[in-house]
C-alpha cells in the first residue's frame, strides 16, 4: 500500500514537472527575448527589491496563520520556529522535486517532535493551504464581475452567488469535517486576504518597475487566476509564465512583457525559498519535547 502510494505520488510528482518543462519551453519560444532584455535594463530596481519586500511579508503573515492551525492540534510553536519550519518547507517544493514535498515534511517534523496523531498534524496544514485557495477564488469571483469585458446577467449573478457562497458555506463545511477549525475559519481566512494582497503588491511592484501602469486591475485578476491554477504545475513555474502571455494576447497587452512579469514572479519566489536551505545544514530546534510533560499530566 505504502509502494502505491509512493509510487503514485512520483508519478504526478513527475507529471507536473513535464508540464512545467512544457509550458515553459511553449512560452520561452515565443517570446521576444531582445525586448524583453531592454526592459529589463531600463527597470526600476528599487522596486523590484518594494516587490521582493512584498512577497516575503506575505510569507510572514501565512506563518502566523499557519500557527493557528497548529495551535488547535496543541502544537505551540514560538514565532521564528515556525517561520523556520515554513521557510524549510518552501524549499523542499522548490528544490527537492523528487523527495518529501515541503507539506509532507512539516508534518513528519512536527509529529516526531510533538508526537500528535498524523491525521491531526495533517488536517492542519492541508486547511492551511485550503484557506487560502478560498481565499483566492472568492477574490476571482468579485473581481471577474468589475472587469471591463461584456458578462451577461446569469453569468453575473451566478459568480457573485459562488463568492458569497464560499463566505457562507465554506465555515459550515469546514465545521463538519473538522469542528476545531470552525471558529479560525474567518480570522485564517482575512489572513489569507492579506497573503494575497502583499503578493498582488509584489506583481503590481513588478509591473512599476517596468512602467506598465496600464491594465493593472487585469493583471490582478490574471494574477489570481494563475495562482489557483499553479496547483498542477510543479512550483507555479510555466502555467503562471504561460497565462500570462496568453492573457497578454487576448487582451491586446504585450505578451512578452506580461510573460516578463510572471517570470520576475517566480524568480522572486525561487530566491525567497533558497533562505529555506540553511536549516537543510542548520537543523530547527524544536525546543523540549512536550511528551514527557503530558506523561506528567496525564498521571496526576
Amino acid at each position: 500500500m505504502a509502494a502505491k502510494k509512493s509510487l503514485r505520488k512520483k508519478f504526478f510528482t513527475a507529471l507536473k514537472i513535464l508540464i512545467s518543462i512544457g509550458l515553459l519551453y511553449w512560452v520561452f519560444s515565443q517570446m521576444n527575448w531582445n525586448l524583453l532584455k531592454k526592459e529589463l535594463r531600463q527597470a526600476e530596481w528599487i522596486w523590484l527589491f518594494i516587490a521582493w519586500i512584498s512577497f516575503v511579508l506575505s510569507q510572514v503573515i501565512s506563518v502566523w496563520r499557519m500557527r493557528l492551525y497548529l495551535k488547535k492540534v496543541d502544537v505551540h510553536l514560538p514565532f521564528l520556529t515556525n517561520a523556520q519550519l515554513y521557510a524549510l518547507g518552501m524549499f523542499y517544493n522548490f528544490f527537492i522535486p523528487g523527495g518529501v514535498g515541503g507539506d509532507a515534511y512539516k508534518v513528519i517534523a512536527l509529529r516526531n517532535h510533538f508526537q500528535r496523531p498524523l491525521k491531526e498534524l495533517t488536517s492542519a496544514i492541508f486547511f492551511d493551504r485550503f484557506i487560502g485557495l478560498c481565499a483566492i477564488a472568492i477574490l476571482i469571483c468579485f473581481s471577474i464581475i468589475l472587469l471591463p469585458v461584456e458578462i451577461s446577467p446569469s453569468l453575473y449573478y451566478s459568480i457573485l452567488l459562488l463568492g458569497s457562497g464560499g463566505l457562507l458555506v465554506g465555515p459550515m463545511i469546514l465545521g463538519k469535517i473538522f469542528p476545531k477549525f470552525k471558529k479560525i475559519f474567518f480570522p485564517t481566512l482575512i489572513y489569507s486576504f492579506a497573503v494575497q494582497a502583499f503578493q498582488i503588491g509584489s506583481v503590481l511592484s513588478i509591473l512599476i518597475s517596468l512602467e506598465q501602469t496600464e491594465e493593472l486591475y487585469l493583471y490582478i485578476v490574471i494574477f489570481l487566476i494563475s495562482s489557483v491554477l499553479s496547483i498542477i504545475s510543479f512550483a507555479g513555474l510555466g502555467i503562471r509564465e504561460s497565462i500570462f502571455y496568453y492573457a497578454g494576447e487576448y487582451f491586446k497587452f504585450n505578451p512578452d512583457v506580461s510573460a516578463g512579469v510572471a517570470l520576475m514572479f517566480s524568480v522572486i519566489s525561487l530566491l525567497t525559498s533558497l533562505i529555506g536551505g540553511i536549516y537543510v545544514i542548520k537543523k530547527i530546534d524544536f525546543g523540549l519535547k512536550p511528551n514527557h510533560h503530558q506523561k506528567n499530566e496525564t498521571s496526576l
